[in-house]
């Protein structure tokens, strides 16, 4: 079981038994698209109490106990459609907090025949791809189970960006990309004490370790990196968002900051530290939302670092 901020709290809960005040358990959303584009959707049994004879995401459930989402993930989908997933190469679309839980949404592409699947009896009755136009007539029909995230989910597939956990092996990837879009602001700022773009390589590797690290991906191709932690149980820090210069002034910062809002429903507040002279990045921040908190530190002649907070207008999902 988890408080109001995710956090553990060491208790069970027993499916179908009301569950406490002020307590939450965790389920899962699993997408599937294929190189074509479609979504792959499974038609429920019509004994299902809950949408019977509804089509749905591709695989859906909750996480049970010393599970996490990814592992619930890829055992409902195995135990829904007969198939194997790769969570490693799962798209992070959202969370949606609801009265009683966390929602996990995840996208993993992937080609498989339906012919190939193993339907499982009890919950499944079928399963086809459909284009994502084609999903939206079936929910005018009423067909499709009419989520109030769909549009949320199109509308991130349809960006072609991608936020995607990092791992160790993705290290040294993400350190060449940190220091090839600092090394700029090192030469302009002569900041010897604090630049990313003369931290080791064994820094880099404990920050990794420290909250999450994101691959940002457009089109399937490496783009930037973000890295955020909890400094409080309802407080995020974005650390650093780095974006190269051959993806830059298209927006895709921003899009960031509204995905990462998306996927941590449970904190009210943000915070960020950024470069007083960089003009640019103040205007994308408080466009964002942020507003300065009056905290500042000079770091050289050329260079002053200044603190902003955001605690309205964050992009989250809550259920309806």
């Amino acid at each position: 079981m988890l408080n109001n901020f995710r956090e553990r709290t060491g208790m069970t809960h027993i499916r179908g038994e009301e569950m406490e005040e002020g307590t939450f358990h965790e389920v899962v959303h699993v997408w599937i698209m294929n190189d074509e584009d479609q979504l792959l959707i499974q038609k429920r049994q019509p004994w299902k109490k809950g949408w019977p004879n509804m089509w749905d995401c591709a695989a859906a459930g909750s996480v049970l106990t010393g599970e996490t989402t990814e592992i619930a993930a890829v055992r409902e989908t195995k135990e829904e459609l007969g198939i194997d997933i790769d969570l490693e190469q799962a798209d992070i679309l959202f969370t949606v907090k609801f009265p009683r839980g966390f929602d996990d949404n995840y996208l993993i592409r992937k080609n498989v025949k339906i012919e190939d699947l193993m339907l499982q009896y009890e919950e499944v009755a079928d399963a086809k791809w459909a284009t994502i136009e084609e999903i939206r007539e079936m929910v005018n029909r009423g067909e499709f189970i009419a989520y109030h995230i769909l549009e949320n989910v199109f509308e991130i597939i349809e960006s072609k960006i991608s936020l995607r956990k990092a791992k160790m092996e993705d290290a040294e990837e993400l350190y060449e990309l940190q220091k090839q879009v600092f090394l700029p602001l090192y030469t302009k700022y002569e900041d010897h004490q604090t630049t990313p773009a003369l931290q080791s390589f064994e820094r880099f590797n404990e920050r990794l370790l420290q909250g999450t690290f994101y691959k940002i991906l457009e089109a399937g191709k490496l783009a930037g990196s973000v890295h955020v932690y909890k400094t409080a149980p309802n407080i995020m820090r974005l650390h650093m968002i780095n974006i190269l210069d051959s993806y830059q002034g298209r927006g895709l910062a921003q899009n960031v900051m509204e995905r990462l809002e998306m996927i941590y429903p449970e904190v009210n507040s943000w915070e960020l530290d950024t470069i007083l002279q960089e003009e640019r990045n103040c205007y994308l921040y408080e466009k964002m939302g942020y507003v300065r908190n009056g905290k500042q530190k000079v770091l050289n002649e050329k260079m002053t670092i200044i603190s902003y907070e955001k605690h309205v207008g964050l992009a989250q999902l809550q259920s309806l």
